[in-house]
């Protein structure tokens, strides 16, 4: 939904007439006199060479979903953002002229069965910036905002393109899934030739220290025809992991724990061949606590299929080791458009862990055992 705010020519004051033949109203001109035209100058010289536009936005996504094995037990769930996260949001630009724009952007995250906030009730928690762009330069923008993980390895990640969240690996540590950081300066370049490059820091805010709590975080893509090609890396300082990868870092449950220094990063390649998309991503997620080190590797391969226009098909495969363990996981879509802006989906996903270590599909609760599976069905629709 966009909401256009004119701008105000100088044309001459109207009157309406009886109506026209198509019951439109006839409009009668009557010269300015010389008050109205001042005043219609003075709004021209405010509004004249701007024009501003406001888009209103959103995603509702709701889902039925069986869940083999969450803390001990089986599960019949309700889940919302099965497929995506449920949103809505306002994205406005203003014309500044010489190719110059003023833009932002608040989005909000919101859980559709209970109305609750998301991202710890924040009310614009899943972005909300404002900045500058041109086509030949750019834009820069401040406020809370995605890494570079987002721009340029999810394109071509199995979570976003079969839009599976439980296709995402443990705890998205890697990010794939679209991770926020707050206080930050975010460049991203031009086009140039299919490349686009950027880089991205976050202000820790903290008091006697630059780096605590700070973020940088930059990326690069290239896109030509069929293939696409990524790669992004983000690091932040005391980083507090939220989510558990059912198996002990350092000791101890990763949930809750604060983390010296956390980064990530990763390669991905896609190409098309007529309706088949084939895909890969390799990722690494590097802990670093006091002299300790532990790192997650994960490499995913997948592959969709369009069969006509309504109708998409995904398969896709994932192993991701730390340390001696290890977890293999599976996910199958099939998604069907009754319209550009609805769809319904059926997602089946399983997870096998080595001995000894739980299964946990992002973003359920671990299981009890060494496997997990999840099978939902859903609708989303988008405005």
């Amino acid at each position: 939904m966009k909401f256009v705010l004119p701008t105000f020519p100088l044309r001459n004051r109207q009157r309406a007439g009886p109506p026209n033949h198509r019951g439109e109203k006839n409009v009668q001109h009557k010269p300015l006199d010389e008050g109205g035209t001042a005043a219609l100058a003075a709004l021209c010289a405010l509004s004249c060479h701007a024009q501003s536009n406001v888009t209103l936005y959103g995603l509702l996504d709701d889902s039925l979903a069986y869940v083999s094995n969450q803390k001990g037990g089986r599960t019949f769930i309700q889940l919302s953002g099965d497929a995506q996260s449920d949103r809505w949001g306002v994205l406005g630009e203003e014309d500044l002229g010489g190719g110059y724009k003023a833009i932002f952007r608040l989005e909000n995250g919101f859980t559709i069965n209970n109305g609750a906030l998301g991202q710890g009730g924040l009310e614009f928690g899943r972005q909300a910036y404002v900045g500058l762009s041109h086509p030949g330069a750019g834009s820069l923008t401040l406020g809370r905002q995605y890494d570079f993980v987002l721009d340029f390895l999810c394109p071509m990640s199995n979570g976003c393109v079969s839009s599976d969240v439980y296709a995402f690996h443990l705890g998205d540590y890697d990010r794939l899934g679209g991770e926020r950081v707050d206080n930050a300066v975010k460049y991203m370049s031009p086009d140039i030739g299919g490349l686009h490059f950027g880089g991205l820091y976050s202000f820790g805010n903290q008091p006697g220290s630059l780096s605590r709590n700070s973020a940088v975080s930059f990326g690069a893509g290239y896109r030509r025809g069929a293939f696409q090609l990524g790669a992004a890396y983000t690091q932040i300082r005391n980083f507090v992991p939220a989510f558990d990868l059912g198996t002990p870092v350092f000791g101890a449950s990763l949930a809750g724990a604060a983390i010296d220094r956390y980064s990530t990063g990763g390669v991905g390649m896609s190409y098309s061949f007529g309706a088949l998309d084939v895909r890969t991503v390799a990722t690494f997620v590097d802990f670093r606590h006091a002299s300790q080190s532990a790192i997650l590797r994960t490499a995913e391969t997948g592959l969709t299929y369009r069969l006509g226009p309504a109708l998409r098909l995904s398969a896709d495969y994932a192993y991701t080791k730390l340390q001696g363990d290890h977890w293999q996981q599976v996910g199958l879509v099939a998604d069907y458009f009754l319209s550009k802006r609805t769809d319904v989906y059926l997602h089946l996903n399983t997870m096998r862990s080595s001995a000894g270590v739980h299964a946990v599909l992002f973003p359920l609760a671990p299981s009890s055992t060494d496997a997990q599976s999840v099978a939902s069905i859903g609708i989303r629709h988008k405005f």
